[in-house]
């Protein structure tokens, strides 16, 4: 069997042991001889500075005996940090007849798993009053299984993995921890990769983390597989709970010539001009509906551990605001909170458009919740005297100080109904600093902050045909067809002034750019290579030249927002999150980007 726990948090060393001894006691029922739980499954991953502590360590230490003398004649594995004098090790505890018999410690760190771990391995460490031995793998024989013998390996360690480090005169069955966010379309790249590792001959568990982590910058779904033989026996649906398990004979394994194959990294067919999205179709169709679920359960992981009944919005009319909406109410549906919850305003400022407010109110009544308005004019109006402002001056003090009030106002409900105010600025506009500082830039929980603004349009276009005949999708319909606009001008009879690409550039371009820069570090010379490549002749060299300083001069005098962005969930395989995701000071030049397009 393999699973992640279904509940905890991190640091939470009560409740994440009992969330694994519950999956012992389920393990035992079943029958099962071994099972395999994630990596730091003890402590949470996402512990950060605390795994250097002596009080969560001796926690641990205490909890492990525990879980250890559950087991029984089980084979079970989890993980945990663990104090080798001054260093702190990733192990993974192997428990046996009621004790430790040894650790798996993770050599292949990330950069930010290097601030918190050693990659060195000890011969022994001093556990619970005796020397446990450790090693890069731990080879066990499988209770009742015959020859068959069961080898622990860290999922992230098996590149560094050699044949001679299995035995190749009995059947071997690699129990893999591991600790990777749900990203995407990526669940199915996974299942595939274990499958293929298995072809030679060997079995492989797996179990990712899961409910017991945090969803500041990343959402775990406790995905879990089991295959053989180049086949999958069973895999966990993701945020499911349900473990994999599968019953397969020792002795049928084909030991002629067993080796490992190594886990095969998949190559994704994407659409050219927005590479991060599968192309149209079917999987596209999946993937768009991964996004909102991502999300969704990130939303739901901060709800439930702050105990918040309660989540406020600010629904413009506009892509972003209805995609947040969406995300909410399925949220709601995860936790089963009932909709009354809900709290989504329209807050009609001096630049407001008549057709994006009634779209508004419209969508927050397709989705069956009751559409509320707060008209800001007047208290903006009256915060421009207070500060001395002409209110017939246009200038950034105009449309900043509608988008903080809208911010103060939001925020002020969100504690009148103890709740989550969420955000909707999306992965776009953080790259590009299209937010007022201390405005719309900042939220409790940012929905959107994984998402490029192309891929919402995406998104949304899929809400449209999921949402069959009826307001809800005439409303979506209208969004999508509805200029992007942050609405802080006036415009005339009513209508939208600002046009937020004509100041930017088109966002599938700017998109492009981000995509490409952050992925593979991409020079602009590059970029324009690209851009030529997947865009065709639909841009000129001219204006992709344009766009690419423009893009690069914004993305770098814009760090200082991202610098204390709030939290909110990776979807996609990129973050800007300031959290360890993308490390970039406030202060940092352009000039060296800036230069290479002067070139250009």
């Amino acid at each position: 069997m393999a699973c992640a726990p279904q509940f905890g948090a991190p640091g939470d060393i009560t409740e994440n042991s009992e969330a694994i001894l519950r999956r012992v006691r389920e393990a035992r029922q079943a029958g099962a001889r071994l099972l395999l739980l994630p990596e730091l499954s003890l402590s949470g991953g996402t512990c950060g500075e605390m795994f250097r502590h002596d009080t969560l360590l001796s926690a641990c230490e205490e909890a492990s005996g525990k879980i250890a003398a559950a087991c029984g004649g089980m084979l079970c594995v989890f993980g945990l940090p663990v104090r080798s004098g001054r260093q702190v090790l990733n192990a993974a505890a192997v428990a046996l007849n009621g004790s430790i018999i040894g650790f798996t410690v993770k050599q292949n760190l990330s950069p930010l798993e290097r601030l918190c771990f050693s990659p060195v391995v000890p011969p022994s460490v001093r556990w619970q009053g005796r020397e446990v031995p450790c090693a890069t793998s731990q080879a066990v024989p499988v209770p009742g299984a015959g020859c068959a013998e069961a080898v622990v390996r860290f999922y992230d360690d098996l590149p560094l993995l050699t044949d001679s480090a299995l035995p190749a005169d009995r059947p071997v069955i690699l129990l893999c921890p591991a600790l990777h966010p749900y990203l995407a379309g990526r669940r199915d790249e996974v299942t595939a990769g274990i499958a293929a590792m298995t072809v030679n001959g060997h079995a492989v568990a797996y179990a990712s983390a899961g409910a017991n982590e945090s969803t500041t910058d990343q959402v775990f779904a406790g995905v879990s597989v089991i295959a053989r033989q180049g086949e999958v026996l069973d895999a966990s649906q993701p945020f499911s709970g349900v473990p994999a398990s599968a019953s397969f004979p020792a002795e049928g394994f084909p030991l002629s010539g067993s080796r490992l194959a190594q886990p095969e990294v998949a190559v994704r067919a994407g659409d050219p001009v927005m590479p991060y999205a599968p192309p149209e179709g079917r999987e596209r169709a999946a993937w768009c509906r991964e996004c909102v679920e991502i999300a969704a359960r990130g939303l739901a992981t901060r709800m439930a551990h702050i105990h918040a009944g309660a989540a406020v919005l600010g629904v413009s009319g506009g892509l972003d605001s209805a995609l947040a909406l969406i995300i909410i109410k399925r949220a709601f549906d995860i936790l089963k909170l009932d909709d009354a919850g809900i709290h989504a305003f329209s807050l009609p400022a001096l630049g407001s458009s008549e057709k994006t407010g009634c779209n508004a109110l419209r969508l927050i009544k397709s989705l069956g919740l009751t559409p509320r308005v707060i008209d800001l004019k007047e208290s903006v109006l009256r915060h421009f005297e207070d500060i001395g402002h002409d209110a017939q001056d246009f200038s950034v003090v105009y449309e900043n100080a509608q988008a903080r009030e809208r911010t103060q106002v939001l925020m002020d409900l969100a504690n009148r109904y103890g709740g989550l105010m969420v955000g909707t600025g999306d992965l776009s506009e953080l790259a590009l600093g299209f937010a007022t500082f201390g405005g719309d830039h900042l939220c409790m929980y940012g929905v959107n902050a994984g998402l490029y603004k192309s891929a919402i349009r995406l998104i949304i276009r899929q809400a449209v045909l999921d949402a069959g005949p009826g307001e809800m999708r005439d409303t979506l319909t209208d969004i999508l067809e509805t200029p992007i606009s942050p609405e802080l001008l006036p415009g005339t009879d009513g209508g939208i002034r600002q046009q937020t690409e004509n100041i930017l550039g088109p966002y599938l371009l700017n998109d492009f750019f981000l995509h490409h820069f952050l992925t593979a570090q991409a020079s602009p010379r590059t970029l324009l290579e690209l851009t030529a490549d997947a865009f065709g002749g639909e841009y000129g060299k001219d204006e992709v030249v344009s766009r690419m300083r423009a893009f690069f001069t914004r993305f770098f005098n814009s760090q200082f927002k991202r610098g204390c962005m709030p939290d909110g969930p990776q979807v996609l395989e990129v973050s800007l999150s300031p959290r360890g995701f993308f490390l970039l000071p406030s202060d940092a030049s352009a000039d060296a980007w800036l230069k290479e397009i002067a070139g250009l």
